[in-house]
Parts: structure tokens; sequence; C-alpha cells
């Protein structure tokens, strides 16, 4: 059976002559320098995702070797039902995670972090709460010391995107960053799988903006009908998509929104933009052979919009592709200004300088719209998924990006305006 040791500044997964065999591998060696976070996960082979190449897998039981992701490498030993631990390594290492089911994983990831010199563990809670007929899993991330605590909604970008803001073929995990950051500062949080995924009811393909804002709306009030919960002191974060749902749900008085890459434009000028400088970021060689091709990537683009404007089912295919076209629909006429005039609540939007995906022209339109007090920040260098890039901007980066955390500036800056933010300023 795997062990992780700590030896020195060096931590070691052993592995078993059986486990060598089968995941075509030796012990693991690493620096403690290297390590950038420890968790620990209820259910090994449930939290294993990639293509295994190579190891030895029986479905749903076992899964041992290494498994290719976005985000880097993952070596993994772990059994069906039994917690491990989850290290996760800093860019340049052999592997970006290291997922392992051990005895005593609490116990294990603790002593880890210390010999790591990492924050301690952020205690957590993995609940659930209605919206409509629909039950939805989320976590409450919780700070020390007694409650009732003011508390933040964390509200994940668009996508088949989990809790930790974490999609199949893209693990960004800005959701959990911001909420351990949250909780280290004396805020807690709370953060959930949007329809359809993870622990969540529904189907994701067949929902709608508004679906998901309702789902929000429905968080927030279970939020404050919580008695470790400062009904009066809720907060709302919003990455991305996640940020039209804050947006949305100003009208709901929380007592500070977040709108983390926030749009001002309509969602069809946002398309848009986004077309044009996806198009411009383009490799030359790419550029060159659509040219040669003759495909414009605007007008494909444009027209894709249109025949998702002419659609009335939930579900259509477009180039190809099923896509959730009644969101599409929903987002393409989505519109923030009215919102965003009609509230007095305080605002901090965020967004950064290579962003590809919202036009941080749009702060300076948030600030002048806004009916209530705003904060802008343009941060330099940071991309959509809140990592900085010092290179040309690129929807190509994105995979080596996600191995590394999201930017402590973002994380700080957000913190900060909350607890500024807060009634006595005493959490």
């Amino acid at each position: 059976m795997a062990t992780i040791k700590v030896t020195g500044s060096e931590l070691t997964l052993e592995l078993s002559q059986s486990e060598k065999f089968a995941g075509l591998h030796g012990d693991i060696r690493v620096p403690l320098s290297a390590v950038q976070d420890v968790s620990v996960v209820a259910d090994g082979v449930a939290n294993a995702r990639g293509l295994r190449a190579p190891g030895l897998a029986i479905p749903t039981r076992t899964k041992i070797g290494t498994w290719r992701r976005p985000g880097g490498p993952a070596f993994m030993v772990v059994r069906r039902g039994t917690p491990a631990v989850r290290v996760r390594l800093a860019d340049g290492a052999d592997f970006g995670e290291l997922l392992v089911s051990v005895p005593e994983a609490p116990r294990v990831a603790t002593h880890i972090r210390e010999a790591a010199g990492l924050p301690a563990q952020v205690a957590e809670e993995r609940v659930t709460f209605r919206s409509g007929d629909l039950t939805f899993g989320g976590t409450l991330a919780l700070p020390d010391g007694p409650g009732p605590y003011p508390t933040a909604l964390i509200i994940t970008g668009s996508g088949e995107l989990d809790r930790d803001a974490n999609h199949p073929k893209l693990p960004i995990g800005v959701s959990r960053d911001l909420a351990h950051a949250l909780a280290r500062a004396g805020v807690a949080s709370f953060r959930y799988d949007k329809r359809g995924v993870g622990e969540s009811q529904g189907t994701f393909l067949a929902t709608g903006l508004q679906d998901n804002v309702d789902d929000a709306r429905a968080a927030l009030a279970w939020l404050r009908s919580r008695t470790d919960v400062d009904p009066e002191v809720v907060f709302v974060i919003g990455h991305s998509e996640g940020a039209c749902v804050a947006t949305a749900l100003l009208d709901s008085e929380p007592a500070g929104v977040v709108l983390l890459s926030g749009m001002a434009k309509t969602g069809e000028e946002t398309l848009t933009w986004q077309t044009r400088q996806i198009a411009a970021s383009l490799p030359g060689p790419v550029r060159a052979l659509l040219r040669l091709l003759r495909v414009d990537v605007i007008r494909k683009q444009a027209q894709a919009v249109a025949r998702i404007k002419a659609t009335t089912t939930d579900i259509a295919r477009i180039q190809g592709r099923k896509v959730n076209a009644r969101w599409h629909r929903e987002f393409i006429a989505f519109d923030p200004k009215p919102f965003l005039r009609a509230s007095h609540v305080p605002l901090l939007a965020l967004t950064g300088a290579k962003d590809l995906q919202t036009d941080p022209a749009d702060l300076d339109e948030i600030a002048a719209v806004a009916g209530g007090p705003v904060r802008t920040a343009l941060v330099p260098d940071l991309t959509h998924l809140l990592r900085r890039d010092p290179a040309a901007p690129s929807l190509k980066a994105y995979k080596k990006l996600v191995r590394t955390p999201t930017d402590p500036e973002v994380l700080a800056t957000v913190t900060g305006w909350i607890i500024d933010h807060l009634p006595d300023r005493n959490v």
C-alpha cells in the first residue's frame, strides 16, 4: 500500500512493488518547496479525472498510475470509498498533482501542510439546499471562532463547473481559492455545483441563464436562513458568467457585490468583442491557414449567434455540436446596465488587462453606470482565469496557467474589500 513520508525537505510517495508494476513508475520524490496546497477528498476514485497514460484502472474501484489532464499530469493511487490526500505541486514539477488513498488521510494532510509551511486547512462542511424542485450540493467554508459569520456567496463562471470552478477538461479552482482566502480572513463562504454538475440535480444543457440566477437567489436565501450566518452581512462574488448572475442579484440587497471579469456590455456585444480578441490572438500560422481556406472567424461566429437567436428549444445543434441554446439566447439578451443603475449596493469590479473574454474597458462603464459606490481594479498581466501571464494573451495558455493558484493579489483585493465593508470591521 502506498505511503507518503516527509523526510527533511523532501516529500516521498513510496509505492509497493505491485503499485510500481501497475503504474509503471517508481517512488516519487519532490521538494517540500514545490508543495502548493494539500487537501483531503472523501473518495479518491470519485475525484480522479483525466486520461490514463499509463496506469491500471479497474472501473469505479481503483486507479494506479499517471493520468493526463489539462492542469498537468497527476499520479494517482486511489481506491473507491477511501479518503485520499491531494497534493498540488508547483509548475515545473514532474506531476501537477499527487492523489493518494492512505490511512488517516486528514492526519497525513496536516503533517504535510505543516512540513511545507502552508496555512492550516480551512474547515469545510458539505451541505445541500433546494432551488425549486431540485437539490443542489455545495460547500460551506468556515473561519475559526463562533458564528454568526459575515459570509460570501461565490458563483462560478460559464460551462459545466462544479463548486470549485473546475471543469472536467480545465480545473480552474478559483472558487475554492477564494473561499479559503476568505475563511483565513474571518469570512465564511458558500459555493455550489451548477445544475446537472457534481452533486446537483438537473440537466446542464437544458439550463438557461435565468435558471442560474434563480438558483443563486435560492442559495442566497438559504444562506440568510442559517443561524451561523449573519443575514445582514452576506456578500455575493461572481466570476465571468457568475458576475452576470451576481449583477442580477443586486436587487436582493446583499452587503456588497464583487464582479470578477464582469461586463457592462450586453451578452451579444461581449461575444462580438470576445471573437475579435480571440481571432487576433491566434498564432500566425493558424491565421494564415484560415486566410488560405477563406475562413472568416468573426463572420462564422456572427452566423452562429444568428442561428442561436433563431432557435426556440433548450438544446440545439450549432456547427455540428449540441449547445445549451436557451442559455445562449438569454446570455445574448442579457444587459447588466439596468441592474447596475437601479442598485445602491457597494461594488468591487476587477478585471485583468489581458482578459480575452471580458473587455477591461467595461470597468469604466460599470463605474459610470452603477448607482452605488464602486471601486474598480485593472490588474496588469491578469487573464480571464485570474492568473497572470507575461506573454501575449492566448486561450492556448489556459492549460498551463491553471497549474498555478489564483493570483494572490486578486485574493487579497477581494478579501480586503469585503473586510473594509463589514458593518463594524470586526471579524
